[in-house]
């Protein structure tokens, strides 16, 4: 993941404390979102003093808080707006003119913010960054000036971000979004998933997350794997994502490990259970949000897909397949990890004895990177779907 101000890592939670439900009342906060979802997912249903079904959802909750820090919402008219120059990062710094702080002040954008102001607002993203890689500074300035004069009325909703007392421009968000941030996704997912726990007699473990200020990614695995015979075990889970930013999306994927009597393993991604764009209403939200049967179906599927695969022995073309689908990944795997996955495949063709789990197991160790394990995971689902169509 790319680094960010503020971002923690959880590993290794599955023996920590369950949060207890008044833990959850400090992430409905002010705004008219947060109180309707207050009101249609109240924590008055449950015993506050209780706890969720969810161990480590203690240290879940105070890990968020570690990256939580205060945001900004404003919307704004390029005539406001006054573009300054560059930042010693290379990125674009902005003057406004806002009632919100009572005086003129000046923020220089963070991550991507630049290119994805500049592309969205002008479609100039990629001659944005060709005139800052070549310092056509007064060039980008001129253009970039001329835009803002010539579209005074263009109005656009700007994140900001506090860091030691100042604020920095994070991205853009719209005005027609709910902005289901990060607060908001983790209080839905944890009553959701401890809802879910009650109806099916289960629990879950945090298995581990990685917190951004603007982006989450959430892992949680099911107590009590499922044994099958003669192979191994299969243990699910899910996985939850958020991102603020953009035309993010709040989502929750059924996740699972299998791990052969060997001690061989992956890990795979199956269908969305919710996606949840940040323009979807509450009862939307509410509909997607009760998944309990949802889950239990595509449990049964994988279950089946995987007794089918079991033990098959890969043929070369079918390792060739998985390779290419890896190698060919040229937008989500770094070069690196695409090289290694070449190296393994190279030195895997003359072995006729590789079963499907031996082959994703010795796939994963070409990256370590969170975004590039989880594209590898649902490549994995995808080869396991082709191969049971193709039985």
């Amino acid at each position: 993941m790319k680094n960010h101000i503020y971002q923690i890592e959880i590993n290794n939670v599955s023996n920590s404390a369950a949060a207890q439900f008044k833990d959850l009342k400090y992430l409905i906060r002010e705004s008219d979102l947060d109180k309707l979802i207050g009101e249609s997912f109240p924590l008055q249903e449950f015993n506050l003093e209780s706890k969720l079904l969810i161990d480590g959802s203690k240290e879940l909750l105070s890990s968020f808080e570690k990256v939580d820090e205060e945001k900004l919402d404003i919307i704004e008219e390029l005539k406001n707006i006054e573009y300054i120059g560059l930042s010693e990062d290379s990125e674009i710094i902005l003057r406004f003119k806002n009632e919100v702080f009572h005086e003129d002040f000046n923020a220089a954008g963070v991550y991507d913010f630049s290119y994805d102001f500049l592309d969205n607002s002008f479609n100039m993203g990629k001659f944005s960054r060709f005139c800052i890689s070549n310092s056509y500074n007064d060039l980008l300035k001129e253009n970039i000036t001329q835009l803002f004069d010539k579209l005074p009325s263009l109005k656009k909703q700007y994140r900001f971000i506090k860091n030691n007392n100042e604020w920095f421009l994070r991205g853009l968000t719209s005005t027609r979004y709910n902005n289901y941030d990060n607060h908001l996704a983790i209080y839905l997912t944890l009553i959701s998933l401890h809802k879910y726990s009650q109806k099916n007699q289960t629990k879950f473990n945090l298995e581990k997350a990685f917190l951004t200020d603007s982006e989450i990614n959430i892992f949680f695995i099911q107590q009590n794997p499922i044994k099958i015979s003669n192979f191994g075990e299969i243990q699910f889970g899910v996985y939850v994502s958020n991102n603020e930013i953009k035309e993010g999306t709040f989502s929750l994927e059924l996740r699972y490990t299998v791990i052969n009597e060997q001690g061989k393993n992956f890990s795979g991604l199956s269908n969305f259970v919710f996606n949840i764009s940040h323009s979807t209403g509450i009862s939307n939200v509410k509909e997607k949000l009760a998944f309990s049967d949802k889950i239990n179906e595509l449990k049964e599927i994988t279950i089946q897909h995987i007794t089918n695969i079991k033990k098959s022995k890969l043929t070369e073309n079918q390792l060739y397949m998985i390779f290419r689908k890896i190698h060919s990944s040229t937008q989500k795997l770094s070069k690196e990890a695409r090289d290694k996955a070449k190296n393994y495949y190279d030195s895997s063709l003359v072995d006729n004895t590789l079963t499907i789990v031996d082959a994703f197991d010795k796939f994963n160790e070409i990256t370590t990177d969170v975004e590039e394990r989880i594209y590898l995971e649902r490549i994995y689902n995808e080869v396991i779907k082709e191969f049971n169509n193709n039985q």
